[in-house]
Parts: structure tokens; C-alpha cells; sequence
């Protein structure tokens, strides 16, 4: 910094939820374009705009400072992680963190590092015009997210294009076990120590099950994550219902009915179920073992276990995902399974009444024997015009 000049600090705020490979490119090329005299990286304790953090405060700056070195950043001194927002312990917005740093350096040049996906609806977020005033916005282009400015509100651009790694996409990819090349080696191995986004419960489920079925449960999870983010549903939730849902699934018929009726079990038309068809109730049990052995309270997590088999007449948003999600996932080797699983992200709706008729089909076609409930499950379907 010249004589004279001002002092330039960046503010780089966000969930780092957890932190990837774009956060990081942004960092090294905000350093290198504007060579401030500090960049604040500001883990925030919730973020407005998203549900709670899965990784505590000290998980996610674990995280950033190894990715900082991943990134070949580790040495630079001029990169702080402030806990600023993590100790006023309550949901902070952007204007008061810009405040409490401008108060911490009267006088200086203040910027807050943005990709260009926040740009379009920053004038959506509390108090906009009180940063504009207090800092300049430094926006970085992220691939698949061209610049829109509808407010032209002032801005520096940061030269090249970032990558296009959505936060949030990652995230249902970890719950799901799914391999991310967004995030460095260093976080996924604290990931994976640490049993962070469901990793831990991950390897406790599969050591329940067959590779096959865990397979499928692992496949249950990936559509179900798919249809919560299409249909707005809690991606924590939705995993930890997909990941539980067939917990009880490899007891077998006898194990099945000896724990239903140990533990006094309400299943519809009991009686028959456990002459004509025990495996159903493994539904039931896994809803009992989430709840006993996995601490799972949620009623909808637990009612959507409970459901994902035989349906339910008034199901709730986690309960249709479930129960197609099961029959439709990847791997499912019937010919219906492709078409239900193409028409849940068209109608959700139209592919849980789908779902039901084809496994009333197979029942009737196969000699088996369909389920009173599952039959009350469609008969409310076509009184409901489905």
C-alpha cells in the first residue's frame, strides 16, 4: 500500500456449508486483484436465506483453514477467519457485520466479496442500501450465473469465472455419500473423521444391512434429495429419513414379527400381516429402531418411515417423496420404476398415485397379497381425483 493511500479491507461472508473450491477461488483472486491490507472470511452462525448450518462454528473454520492451504493459501497472513457472527450467537445480518468492521477499521477502503449469483436479488437482502454505503460490492462470475444487475448498483468485477459449485447441491450430495469433487481432500477426510453430514450415521447404517441394500438405501437418499430440492422439502430430513427408511429391512420375516410383537407394534390388520406378508412390517419396525436406537424424535422423519411401504392416506410432503423414492430409486429392476421415477419430478402428485398402483398391481399379478391399507391409500387417491 502507497503512502497516502487508503487501507483496503474484504469482507467475505457466508455459511461455508461447507467450504468449497469456489469459496476458495474467490479468496485468491480478491487477493490478488485489490492486494487489501486484510480479507475477513465471516462464518455465519445461520444465514437468512438457508436452514441452520450442519457443521458447527469450529467445524466449518477447520474446514476453511484447510482448504486455504489446499488452495496455496495457507501462508497468507492477510486471510483471517473472524468469529465475529458465531459470537453474538444469533442470526446476523450482512449490514451489522460491514458496521462492526468498519468500526474496527475507521477510515479504511471496505469491500464484500459476492459471486455473481447473489448479485440479481442483493437488493432483496435487510438493510442493502446501508452496505452499499459502508462498503463496495466485489463480484466475483460464477459459471451458469451471468452477471444481472436490475438495480445497476455499483460494483467491482473480478476478472475470469469461478466455478459453479452450489453450497447447497454439495451438501445433498455428502448426505446421500456422494463422491464431491468440489471440496478439497483435506475437508473430506475431516468430514468423513468428524461424521459430519451424515457420514457417521452413513457407516452405522451400513453396517445394518446387506451392500446390496445399502446400495439402495444410498440410491433412496439420491432421488429423495433430488425431489426436496425440486419441491422445497428440509434436505436434513429428507436424508436422514432415506438413509433410516429400510434400517429394519434385512431382519428377515421371523425377526420381524417377533420384535413387532415384542415392542407391541400398531400396524393395520396386524393379524394378517404377519400370516400373509411379515416383510411389510419391516416399515413399521425401522420407524421403532430409528426412533429407540438412532434417537430420531421428528414425527414427520418417523411418520415417513413408517409410510414409505404401504403409503398413507393423508401424506405430508416427506411421506410422498419417501414412498417414491423407495420404489423409483436407481436400481429398482422393474420397467415402472424408470417412468415413476421421470414423472415425480414433472408431478410429484401424480407420481405417488403412480407408485401406489404399481405395487397394487404387482400384488394382485403376482399372486401375492395387497395390503388393506395400501388398497384405502388408492381408494383415497381416486376420491381425491388423482
Amino acid at each position: 500500500m502507497n503512502r497516502g493511500e487508503k487501507q483496503k479491507i474484504i469482507i467475505y461472508g457466508g455459511t461455508f456449508d461447507p467450504p468449497h473450491r469456489g469459496h476458495f477461488a474467490l479468496i485468491g483472486s480478491a487477493l490478488k486483484v485489490l492486494d487489501p491490507a486484510v480479507l475477513y472470511v465471516v462464518p455465519g452462525l445461520r444465514s437468512p436465506f438457508k436452514d441452520l448450518p450442519c457443521a458447527a462454528f469450529g467445524e466449518r473454520a477447520a474446514m476453511l483453514r484447510s482448504g486455504l492451504k489446499s488452495a496455496g493459501l495457507g501462508g497468507e497472513t492477510r486471510v483471517k477467519i473472524h468469529p465475529y457472527e458465531f459470537e453474538r450467537g444469533r442470526l446476523t445480518y450482512t449490514w451489522r457485520t460491514v458496521s462492526f468492521f468498519r468500526k474496527k477499521h475507521p477510515g479504511a477502503e471496505f469491500y464484500f466479496l459476492m459471486g455473481s449469483d447473489c448479485l440479481e436479488t442483493f437488493h432483496r437482502w435487510k438493510n442493502y442500501r446501508r452496505i452499499l454505503a459502508d462498503a463496495r460490492l466485489l463480484v466475483g462470475t460464477r459459471k451458469g450465473f451471468p452477471l444481472k444487475n436490475p438495480r445497476r448498483l455499483p460494483y467491482t468485477l473480478l476478472r475470469g469465472r469461478f466455478p459453479l459449485i452450489s453450497s447447497t447441491t454439495l451438501k445433498t450430495g455428502l448426505f446421500a455419500g456422494i463422491e464431491q469433487p468440489g471440496l478439497f481432500k483435506g475437508a473430506k477426510k475431516y468430514i468423513s473423521a468428524r461424521g459430519l453430514y451424515f457420514a457417521g450415521l452413513r457407516r452405522r447404517v451400513a453396517g445394518m444391512m446387506t451392500p446390496a441394500r445399502f446400495r439402495h438405501t444410498r440410491e433412496t437418499a439420491r432421488l429423495a434429495l433430488e425431489l426436496a430440492l425440486k419441491y422445497g422439502a428440509d434436505l436434513r430430513k429428507t436424508a436422514l429419513t432415506a438413509l433410516l427408511h429400510d434400517a429394519a429391512r434385512d431382519l428377515g420375516p421371523r425377526a420381524l414379527s417377533a420384535y413387532v410383537l415384542k415392542t407391541r407394534l400398531r400396524v393395520p390388520a396386524l393379524r394378517e400381516t404377519l400370516e400373509k406378508a411379515p416383510i411389510i412390517l419391516h416399515s413399521y419396525a425401522g420407524a421403532e429402531l430409528a426412533a429407540k436406537s438412532f434417537g430420531v424424535k421428528d414425527r414427520a422423519v418417523l411418520k415417513a418411515i413408517r409410510s414409505h411401504t404401504l403409503g398413507a392416506v393423508s401424506p405430508g410432503l416427506l411421506d410422498k417423496i419417501m414412498y417414491v423414492s423407495d420404489l423409483a430409486a436407481a436400481g429398482r429392476n422393474f420397467p415402472e420404476a424408470g417412468a415413476v421415477r421421470q414423472l415425480a419430478f414433472r408431478d410429484l402428485d401424480a407420481a405417488y398415485a403412480a407408485a401406489n398402483y404399481v405395487k397394487l398391481v404387482y400384488a394382485f399379478k403376482s399372486g401375492g397379497w395387497p395390503h388393506p391399507e395400501s388398497v384405502k391409500v388408492w381408494n383415497s387417491l381416486l376420491k381425491k381425483g388423482k
